[in-house]
């Protein structure tokens, strides 16, 4: 008997090309991975699943991409004007500098906004890495990448939606839509995002359940060994 097998990737692409490419790889015989292929790739993804400290300082402050630059030295002209004006300014005109800033601050807000619509999957990407900082303290910037994680086309873009809203996991509306997309997910991908959103930020009730949508089969194969590892190690 062979020891070969089919990839089994059944991921859906709204470009005609893309999903040519992953239909043909569906039946691409290969061999299956083993036990300790599986375990390293899952203990590396958890490894390098948090940004480090000067990235997340980058993200925070909207120095990621070509507009988060432009916005940084909008930012840097700005203070360096408040910085020689200070001096000669009455008190009173303070407020209309802060009132600089806080269009600055507005600014850059608005870019992530639009990047999370835009048509271009790799544009909505970039926007959902810009939005991961904000999020936790905008409730839209929050609503906007909720629905990137539970309804974008492109499997990649919703798994990183979804990372990003790994703090607010415990928030009931939040939570409760991405659980019912776990127990809908039919991307690999998707449902590894959400699987490992879970073990890191779940509630007790949330654990709970993916454990149960484990034992029923609900969950790709590499995940159920995945999610059963990861509780016996808390078990230990």
């Amino acid at each position: 008997m062979s020891d070969k097998n089919n990839t089994g990737v059944p991921f859906t692409a709204a470009d005609a090309s893309e999903q040519q490419l992953w239909d043909a790889l569906e039946d691409y015989p290969q061999a299956s991975p083993s036990a300790h292929l599986r375990r390293s790739f899952f203990q590396e993804l958890d490894r390098t699943s948090s940004l480090r400290w000067h990235d997340r300082l980058r993200n925070f402050l909207g120095f990621s991409g070509n507009l988060g630059w432009l916005t940084a030295t909008v930012c840097l002209a700005l203070g360096l004007t408040v910085g020689q004006l200070q001096d000669r300014v009455p008190a009173g005109d303070s407020q209309s500098l802060a009132a600089l800033q806080q269009q600055v601050t507005i600014l850059n807000r608005s870019l992530i906004l639009d990047r999370l619509e835009n048509a271009s999957a790799s544009k909505r990407l970039r926007g959902v890495f810009d939005a991961s900082s904000i999020a936790e303290y905008d409730v839209e910037v929050a609503r906007a990448l909720l629905t990137r994680a539970t309804e974008d086309s492109v499997s990649s873009v919703r798994s990183a939606a979804i990372d990003a809203l790994g703090p607010q996991l415990r928030e009931p509306e939040v939570g409760g839509e991405l659980m019912a997309s776990l127990e809908a997910a039919e991307s690999p991908l998707v449902q590894l995002a959400l699987v490992d959103l879970v073990l890191r930020h779940g509630s007790t009730a949330q654990l709970q359940r993916l454990i149960q949508l484990a034992d029923l089969g609900r969950l790709h194969e590499d995940l159920v060994q995945y999610v059963e590892s990861s509780v016996q190690g808390e078990k230990i």
